[in-house]
């Protein structure tokens, strides 16, 4: 079965402007506890199943969420640029995936007071075969 957080992690710390901002700083679901600034964090919000006619389709499309989080907020923006510069209309394989698509469908800024961490949300669908 084809997983989606490990082909776009794959796929961001093996981006060479990716790369050069967060090394391999890239983390499923949550930042560990007081983390190396700036990174990146993956999870899939949702991964509905087609099928047609009684038979799966062997393609699904998964929503990911990718957070670029910096102690500033030009830092934070400049990480998520990244993220797009790598994931936006990729296709390839990554991580043992065949990822037949990836397009941004929103995006918002945020941040935590308590920690001082800035982040950017992105969201992503991603077509891939299972």
């Amino acid at each position: 079965m084809a997983d989606v957080t490990d082909a776009v992690r794959s796929r961001l710390t093996g981006h060479a402007g990716t790369a050069a901002l967060i090394g391999t700083r890239a983390w499923f679901g949550y930042l560990p506890q007081n983390p190396t600034l700036p990174a990146s964090v993956v999870q899939q919000i949702s991964g509905p199943r087609n099928s047609a006619m009684g038979a799966d389709v062997g393609k699904f499309e998964a929503r990911v969420q990718v957070k670029a989080h910096a102690s500033t907020r030009a830092g934070a923006k400049a990480l998520a640029e990244q993220h797009r510069a790598a994931l936006q209309r990729y296709n390839g394989t990554s991580a043992a995936t065949v990822v037949h698509d990836v397009y941004l469908v929103d995006e918002d800024d945020e941040m935590e007071p308590e920690v001082g961490i800035w982040s950017v949300r992105q969201d992503y669908m991603v077509w891939v075969t299972e």
